[in-house]
C-alpha cells in the first residue's frame, strides 16, 4: 500500500477546492470493482460499497454524510438504499445484500433483530454513544408519568403517536402500558415524517399528544419536550438502561474493503453537537437533494472532518486487519451512564 497520509491530510483542501463543486446521487453505485482506494488502496479489495439506511433522521443523514467522506476522499463508489424498518435493514447486512448499517441501537431497543442476525454480523463500531428512549410528550402538558395517561385518554382520543410498523419501539410502548395496566390506548403506526408532523401540528395548537421518542433526534432542539416518568431508559426494565448506537457490517467486511474505507467508518462516530447540527442541516434543506445536504455538512465541518481523517491515518497504520468489536459490546453501560 501506499503512503495514505498525505491524501487524508488534504481531504479538507481538496473537498473546498473541487470535491463540492459536483453534487453526487444517491443510489449511484455501479458494478463491482476491485483495486482499492483513490491513492492505490489494497489490492483486491472492492471499491464498491452499498450502504442500507432507515428514515430516521439521525442515521440516514450520518450515512449520506459517510457516502460523500467515501466517494470524494477515498475513491470508493457508494451506493445508499432506503429502507423501510430496522429489521430490513439488519436482515440486508447478514444476506450479505448491503454491507453496513449505521443505526443498530444496542443492546435492548434492536435486540430481537440482532440476535436473529449476529451469526452473519459484526459490530464495526459505533455511531453515538448514550441514548435514551421513551413516551414523550409536550412541555405544556400536565401529566408527568406514564401511570397518568388514563386521565388524559380522551384529550388524545385514545391514540399514542408510534413510527413504522414493527418497529422496536412501538411494541415497547405496548409493554410499558400492559404493565402499567393502562388500558383503551392504541399505538398507532406511521412513517417517521408523518409522526413529526404531527407532534408539530399537536403543539402549535397546543393540543395533547405522545409520541415514541428519542434522543439522539432533532424534535429535542426543536420543541420543549419532557419523557413520561417510568416510560423511559433507566426508569423501566422494557426501555432498558442507556444503549449505544453500532455500526454493523457483514461477517467479511473488514477483508472485503480496503483498509482506509474500513477504517474510517469504523472511527467516524458523532457527539450532540456534531449529530444536531448534521440532523438541523437536513431538516432544513429545502429542496436540497439528501447527497447536497451532506456535501453542504462536510464542507462547514472541516474540524470535524479532519479528527475522523486522523483518526483513520492512525487505523491503517495499525498491523493487521481491522478489528469488530464483541458481540456483547456496550459503552454507556461500561461507564455506568
Amino acid at each position: 500500500m501506499i503512503d495514505q497520509s498525505t491524501s487524508l491530510r488534504s481531504f479538507t483542501a481538496v473537498l473546498a477546492a473541487v470535491a463540492f463543486l459536483a453534487v453526487g446521487v444517491a443510489g449511484c453505485g455501479g458494478g463491482s470493482s476491485s483495486g482499492g482506494s483513490a491513492d492505490g488502496g489494497d489490492p483486491g479489495t472492492s471499491q464498491t460499497l452499498n450502504m442500507v439506511t432507515v428514515n430516521w433522521i439521525e442515521g440516514m443523514a450520518f450515512t449520506y454524510a459517510q457516502e460523500k467522506i467515501l466517494e470524494d476522499s477515498l475513491g470508493m463508489t457508494v451506493d445508499v438504499k432506503e429502507v423501510q424498518g430496522g429489521g430490513i435493514a439488519f436482515k440486508s447486512v447478514a444476506d450479505q445484500e448491503r454491507d453496513y448499517f449505521n443505526e443498530a441501537w444496542l443492546p435492548t431497543t434492536h435486540k430481537e433483530p440482532w440476535n436473529e442476525t449476529k451469526g452473519d454480523a459484526d459490530k464495526l463500531g459505533y455511531m453515538y454513544k448514550g441514548t435514551s428512549v421513551g413516551l414523550t410528550v409536550p412541555a405544556y402538558m400536565d401529566i408527568t408519568s406514564v401511570t397518568e395517561l388514563s386521565e388524559v385518554r380522551e384529550g388524545l382520543e385514545g391514540e399514542i403517536n408510534g413510527i413504522e410498523s414493527g418497529a422496536a419501539v412501538n411494541d415497547q410502548t405496548r409493554q410499558i402500558l400492559e404493565n402499567n395496566g393502562i388500558e383503551g390506548f392504541d399505538v398507532v403506526p406511521a412513517s417517521g415524517p408523518a409522526t413529526w408532523q404531527a407532534l408539530e401540528s399537536a403543539i402549535n395548537n397546543q393540543e395533547p399528544i405522545v409520541v415514541t421518542g428519542w434522543y439522539p433526534h432533532w424534535k429535542w432542539g426543536s420543541y420543549d419536550l419532557k419523557y413520561l416518568e417510568g416510560a423511559q431508559t433507566g426508569q423501566s426494565p422494557v426501555f432498558g438502561a442507556p444503549e449505544d448506537v453500532f455500526k454493523i457490517v457483514d461477517s467479511e467486511f473488514t477483508e472485503e474493503f480496503p483498509k482506509d474505507a474500513v477504517c474510517f467508518l469504523k472511527v467516524s462516530e458523532v457527539n450532540d453537537a456534531q449529530i444536531e447540527s448534521l440532523m438541523d442541516t437536513f431538516r432544513n434543506r429545502g429542496d436540497m437533494g439528501k447527497s447536497a445536504a451532506a456535501a453542504q455538512w462536510v464542507e462547514n465541518n472541516p474540524d470535524v472532518i479532519n479528527g475522523w481523517m486522523d483518526q483513520t491515518e492512525e487505523c491503517v497504520a495499525s498491523d493487521g486487519p481491522v478489528q469488530t468489536l464483541p458481540d456483547d459490546a456496550t459503552y454507556s453501560r461500561e461507564q455506568g451512564a
